[in-house]
């Protein structure tokens, strides 16, 4: 699959006005930096989403400026429209229509972010990515990773139990859903881009953020995240050497068996391995199937309040009745069955299509790339869309700083697959 875009002509030619232009258009490739960089603390997303849409408007009255089409002839456009057409679809037959028409406005936001940031990053070079976007990431979880863990040994924290976690810290508490599915998703370009530059000062700084990626990884205690990056590491060591991935993962699940016995003789991390989350999370997820048998097409609204409205009395009583499960959530914790629940069985299609669609796009572009750079920036994208996609399996966080992130990521990844013939891609 290749994706073209299509950046139009420039109407004028004075040298005065490509000038203008192009540092323009630089300042908004920083300026898109500037949102990655809010998007590591939740407390500033409503700043990050406020700052990105001028953003926005600046580079649509940019185009207009020099005559350019604002519309950009990515491929992944097509099924994103489907999945948010359909949302609006099936707003009228929703339970609550105000709250769908409220979540939906946060989809038609994250295709706003895709679509800016292929807008932004078309304009940019081709070291965009190794000379400006990976640093900001860098530099962002440094020093979020750092702040976060502090607070947890500072609350108590250790490595012995999981009754405290690491977590972002947030008033009434850690945020370790949060924390931890950032992790998740920068974790692989950290390691890609180690492999991808070659100046000594910044491999360094790469092995600082890898290790405290994996320390906020461990430490969060979020089973979910653990398994989507097993998964990543498994697929990334497929990529990179195939006949050392089946020896991979036999050495991890020996690991993972062995320490999981080795705590469990000693009666450490009883919290980690009872299974009470999970038989909280069927107990919510087959009230949703139930849904989606009684409601196929359309659904019952989409959004993650809606579960609350329609079955509070309902999880009361399965709590009561079910005195072995303290806590069954309010919520889906799947994103995935959100959707089919929300929006019927053609919206999932549409979702899983979109989403099929970008991993695609990404792995055969991956590896088509004329660089080796390019390759592992590419590779860092892939695994980080093939983790997220794992990890919104057992969440329903597919919203907020994360949406923008990985739409920035993927729009980012997307763009910059294009090499120019015989550009050299200096990466220090």
């Amino acid at each position: 699959m290749s994706i073209h875009l299509d950046v139009g002509q420039v109407g004028s030619n004075t040298s005065l006005r490509v000038f203008s232009s192009s540092d323009l258009w630089a300042a908004l490739g920083w300026g898109l930096c500037a949102v990655i960089l809010l998007g590591f603390s939740p407390r500033l997303f409503h700043i990050q989403e406020y700052f990105f849409f001028s953003l926005l408007g600046m580079a649509i009255l940019l185009c207009l400026w020099e005559r350019k089409p604002i519309w950009i002839h990515a491929s992944l456009l097509v099924p994103f429209i489907c999945f948010v057409s359909w949302i609006a679809f099936t707003i009228p037959f929703s339970i609550d229509p105000l709250i769908s028409l409220q979540e939906w406005q946060k989809v038609v936001a994250q295709f706003a972010v895709f679509y800016g940031t292929c807008l932004i990053v078309q304009e940019q070079r081709n070291e965009y990515f190794l000379k400006r976007v990976l640093p900001v990431v860098l530099l962002g979880a440094i020093a979020c990773y750092t702040y976060s863990l502090l607070d947890f040994w500072d609350r108590g924290g250790n490595l012995l139990d999981r009754t405290i976690r690491a977590g972002f810290p947030k008033i009434g508490g850690a945020d370790f859903t949060w924390l931890s599915t950032n992790v998740l998703m920068v974790f692989p370009l950290f390691i890609t881009g180690f492999l991808a530059v070659t100046n000594p000062w910044k491999r360094v700084m790469l092995v600082c953020g890898i290790l405290l990626s994996f320390l906020a990884l461990v430490l969060s205690y979020s089973r979910g995240v653990w398994l989507a990056a097993l998964a990543q590491i498994i697929v990334g060591g497929y990529l990179v050497h195939k006949r050392h991935t089946f020896r991979l993962l036999i050495i991890g699940i020996v690991v993972f068996l062995s320490i999981g016995v080795v705590l469990s003789q000693l009666g450490l991390h009883r919290e980690t391995f009872n299974p009470w989350t999970i038989k909280a999370r069927l107990a919510v997820w087959n009230l949703s199937v139930s849904d989606v048998l009684n409601h196929p097409i359309v659904g019952v609204g989409y959004g993650v309040p809606i579960l609350e409205k329609r079955h509070g009395q309902n999880i009361v009583d399965l709590e009561a009745v079910n005195l072995g499960i303290p806590d069954i959530p309010e919520k889906p914790h799947n994103w995935y069955l959100m959707v089919v629940t929300g929006t019927g069985l053609p919206g999932l299609v549409l979702f899983l299509w979109l989403l099929a669609k970008v991993g695609l796009a990404i792995y055969e572009e991956w590896t088509k790339a004329m660089t080796s750079a390019h390759r592992w920036l590419q590779m860092g994208v892939f695994l980080m869309v093939l983790g997220f996609s794992i990890r919104i399996f057992f969440e329903d966080s597919f919203g907020g700083s994360h949406s923008y992130l990985f739409w920035i990521l993927v729009g980012t990844g997307v763009v910059l697959v294009e090499i120019r013939s015989g550009e050299k891609n200096p990466i220090g």
